[in-house]
């Protein structure tokens, strides 16, 4: 309703146009029909197709944002947003994003999405440390360095110590 009469943001205000029937009418609507979004469980290998046919340039496959070169700004991090947030911003397109309407991605795909998105942002932690999941060449490389220094700290150990 707030929405509706001030207009926050970009939207314009509608308090001149709309009497406060018609704004109560308009917000009962979009909260009632439009904003509810039907959310089951989705299959994750299907919601990791749809993430790199569709999100993946921009929101990069760790779903934590990236550049958006042509508008200058940044595509948000996904991380720790509600299931419910993801589903509307693919269907609405907030900012510069694109929305995905029912007949690109259909409901059960955008479920599937979501849950790819949401196993994304709760990685399983094996063990050790994830460094800052840059993935699995990043973390061979560090762990190669660290085997070269042992194996240099150990010769410089078996030659005296005195460098």
């Amino acid at each position: 309703m707030t929405a509706v009469e001030v207009g926050p943001s970009h939207m314009p205000s509608f308090a001149y146009v709309l009497s406060v029937d018609d704004m109560r009418v308009v917000s009962h609507f979009v909260t009632d029909k439009i904003a509810s979004i039907p959310l089951g469980e989705g299959d994750i290998g299907k919601g990791g197709d749809l993430f790199r046919m569709y999100c993946a340039s921009c929101h990069h496959t760790s779903v934590r944002g990236g550049a958006l070169a042509y508008d200058g700004s940044n595509a948000p991090s996904l991380a720790g947003k509600s299931p419910e947030l993801i589903a509307g911003a693919v269907r609405w397109g907030p900012g510069p994003m694109p929305p995905f309407p029912a007949s690109v991605i259909d409901d059960k795909q955008l479920s599937s999405l979501v849950t790819y998105i949401r196993a994304v942002q709760n990685p399983a932690k094996p063990g050790g440390i994830a460094l800052n999941w840059y993935g699995p060449v990043v973390e061979g490389c560090v762990a190669w360095f660290a085997v070269l220094g042992l194996v240099g700290f150990t010769i410089w150990i078996e030659k005296g110590g005195k460098g």
